[in-house]
């Protein structure tokens, strides 16, 4: 009998079916089956999301508006907010070719004009004006909120930061607020502190007041900013009020109201004679009030980061920080990342205090 010839081995495999070992590929460890599964699915994740990066990317470098932007400043014409709304709204301007139309939204602290940007297509053509009531206090003090800060918006930049004044009408006879509240000590509650509205910042800081010091001002609450100064200066008896600079520096040389403090650690600059609550005697006071552009979050992200791009290049433009601090408003050139970081900070912040001392509006 002859033996049947032997067919040479193969050094290689003879196609994609088979490997060196000579099994075929549905013979490979269903363990090895499974990590290049794994590992084909995250290299193709990988690259989706790079392509996605760089698309987002050019995406934002293209969009451009062509026509003009609502600028909603939701507090009344001619305050302090205003202001600074304005020189806001011209900065961004002047970055992005095109008119901010500043539309003024007063009411419920706020609340009136975020119903106005969220009823409005996100599509880039609305900006609000936030500030730290807003985004920070008013869910800690109204019970029935129509707006979540922290999921409601994107934000664009921090634009400047603003020290609290306290005033007085010419009724009040003290000098700081040392002396004050000595004197309001000696007669609880015959002294006034207007606010700018119930829940609003001005209405917590009396509340802070009244809590670390052992007074009882008698909260009045105003339809804004402006109303409750010019009701310092009229002939109203003893009152005082926390408020924004831009009206106290208007006013201060009017002999018609007195500034007896500042609520930061340092002194303004545009006020350097008034002290600060802490060199007053009262250490635990270091409050500031900050202003921030954001538009609603369902706008599409491409769209934000180019809105981003030109707050953030207002914000840090010499003319811009310039004109908010004839206001009384310091820098605060925040990124949109770091902005959300501090809104965070202070909605975490100030809705504890809000509701350690019961602030509550129905």
């Amino acid at each position: 009998m002859h033996n049947q010839a032997r067919q040479p081995k193969s050094d290689a495999c003879s196609g994609a079916t088979h490997d060196r070992c000579g099994k075929t590929h549905k013979q490979w460890p269903a363990t090895y089956r499974r990590r290049l599964i794994v590992k084909l699915k995250i290299a193709a994740s990988a690259a989706l999301a790079a392509c996605l990066a760089l698309t987002t990317a050019a995406h934002a470098q293209d969009w451009a508006p062509n026509k003009p932007i609502r600028f909603v400043v939701p507090q009344v014409t001619g305050g302090g907010a205003d202001a600074i709304g304005r020189a806001i709204a011209k900065g961004i301007s002047d970055q992005i070719g095109q008119p901010l139309v500043v539309e003024n939204r007063p009411g419920a602290n706020g609340g009136v004009g975020v119903e106005s940007l969220m009823r409005a297509p996100a599509d880039g053509y609305s900006l609000l004006l936030v500030f730290t009531s807003l985004m920070a206090l008013n869910p800690a003090v109204y019970a029935k909120l129509p707006y979540d800060p922290l999921k409601d918006f994107t934000p664009l930049a921090g634009m400047c930061e603003v020290p609290l004044v306290m005033m007085a009408s010419n009724a009040v006879n003290a000098r700081d607020a040392a002396e004050l509240v000595r004197l309001e000590r000696s007669q609880p509650g015959k002294i006034d502190a207007a606010s700018s509205g119930n829940g609003a910042f001005s209405h917590l800081l009396i509340e802070m007041m009244n809590a670390k010091t052992g007074t009882r001002f008698t909260h009045i609450p105003f339809k804004g900013e402006a109303p409750a100064v010019q009701h310092l200066m009229g002939d109203h008896g003893p009152i005082i009020y926390i408020g924004t600079p831009a009206l106290a520096i208007a006013h201060q040389n009017s002999g018609r109201l007195k500034l007896l403090a500042v609520t930061t650690q340092k002194r303004m600059p545009q006020l350097p004679d008034i002290r600060t609550l802490a060199e007053q005697g009262f250490p635990d006071f270091n409050e500031s009030f900050w202003y921030g552009v954001v538009v609603s979050s369902a706008t599409l992200p491409n769209i934000a980061a180019a809105l981003q791009r030109h707050a953030q290049q207002a914000a840090n433009q010499p003319a811009v920080q310039e004109q908010l601090g004839r206001h009384g408003c310091g820098p605060l050139p925040l990124s949109a990342t770091d902005f959300d970081r501090r809104i965070r900070s202070d909605h975490a912040k100030y809705t504890g205090i809000a509701r350690a001392v019961g602030m509550k509006v129905d």
